[in-house]
């Protein structure tokens, strides 16, 4: 029997926490989140490398995910080829990611080894009465919050790890040197030197890895290693960081996106060009990847019904042809919740919103759409705050 089963029985049921309310609204929208650890390999063999860099941290960080940044955004490896999934799970196992993963989750204080529930809470907007972990067991709605963080939150957590290499006309090794000026501020140098360069493409593949984190999982770790008093649970706390095995990552798959030829001519400032290139570069390649891979497509709320709108568009790869599945949040008596399908939809032909990075005055026609109108195909009786999501 599993430990959440296992808590259920043998825990008296208490009323004595109130239920959250989980209205469907912008804070659900919030809790839907996937979270998301994105890093780039580093190619120690190719000079300028460090502006490559540059760029890729200048890119903000998607807004449609939580960002469970663990600090360490670069890698590099010994050897490249042309696929970089086995290198990228070697450093995966090498560094014990998952577990370090994990251990953002539950906010894992480095000095004493305590967790506590805190960051959960606040990306699942739980009751804030539930201040710790024995408070919440002791609830209806404690236990589904145990289940609800495992379902909904941690095992939505993913690292994505971006390939990214540049190429010229010329050659890509004076682009790169080229754009060195510009980050020592020779912006006149830059600019001339750029111009004769001609077309540039930037070149990104994207590698999609997603946390295990099943019930057996759980079971172990609130059962081995969840404590919220380190100094006084010391063997939870030694045999947490002792262990290499529990916490995996498992590949879900890869995309590569080269962008279209851009050139530096008309560029006022070409380390915001390059930016905005890699920028939209990835954003495509998670936009595919969300194509590819069901459970890592996002929900996002409709804001309205006549006409039926939601904040989606272009960056997420919507065309004419896209369908979203309409669905509305539900909770049972045990205050677990789920989701029904009550119709389908699809954008309206020319009012699907141009919300790309740094969108420009020629692409401002459909950027200047506040969002995505779309019609139905089938359903009915839709309210604003249904989730939206896109199937095949």
């Amino acid at each position: 029997m599993g430990f959440l089963n296992k808590l259920s029985l043998t825990l008296s049921i208490s009323w004595l926490f109130s239920f959250p309310c989980y209205s469907q609204s912008e804070d659900s929208y919030e809790y839907e989140r996937s979270s998301v650890h994105i890093m780039m390999i580093r190619h120690l063999n190719q000079r300028y490398e460090e502006i490559v860099e540059e760029v890729f941290m200048a890119s903000p960080f998607p807004e449609r995910f939580n960002d469970h940044n663990l600090g360490v955004k670069t890698v590099a490896f010994a050897e490249i080829d042309g696929n970089q999934q086995k290198n990228i799970e070697s450093f995966i196992d090498q560094v014990n990611l998952g577990q370090k993963l994990v251990s953002k989750w539950f906010n894992r204080d480095k000095k004493t080894g305590s967790f506590n529930m805190e960051l959960i809470k606040s990306r699942g907007f739980y009751n804030s009465t539930q201040s710790q972990l024995n408070q919440a067991r002791a609830s209806i709605r404690g236990l589904a919050l145990l289940a609800d963080a495992g379902e909904n939150l941690i095992k939505n957590t993913y690292l994505i790890v971006n390939d990214i290499s540049y190429k010229s006309k010329g050659n890509s090794a004076w682009l790169l040197k080229t754009l060195a000026n510009a980050y020592v501020g020779n912006l006149k140098g830059t600019q001339s030197g750029l111009t004769g360069i001609g077309g540039f493409n930037v070149d990104i593949t994207s590698y999609l890895f997603r946390l295990k984190w099943d019930e057996e999982i759980a079971n172990t770790f609130y059962t081995n290693y969840y404590t919220e008093d380190g100094q006084k649970d010391k063997d939870k706390v030694v045999a947490f960081a002792a262990d290499k095995n529990l916490f995996k990552m498992e590949y879900v798959g890869k995309i590569r996106n080269i962008s279209s030829e851009t050139n530096f001519r008309a560029a006022k400032d070409p380390k915001e060009l390059l930016i905005k290139v890699c920028t939209r570069t990835m954003d495509l390649n998670i936009a595919q990847l969300q194509h590819q891979y069901p459970d890592f497509r996002i929900k996002a709320p409709l804001l309205s019904t006549d006409p039926l709108k939601a904040d989606v568009g272009m960056k997420e790869d919507i065309t004419e042809k896209s369908r979203f599945e309409v669905l509305e949040r539900v909770m049972d008596n045990n205050g677990h919740i789920s989701y029904e399908r009550v119709g389908i939809i699809k954008p309206v032909p020319n009012k699907i919103k141009d919300n790309r990075y740094m969108v420009t005055d020629e692409e401002l026609n459909k950027s200047s759409l506040d969002a995505t109108e779309f019609q139905i195909v089938s359903g009915k009786d839709f309210y604003p705050g249904m989730f939206i999501r896109e199937i095949e």
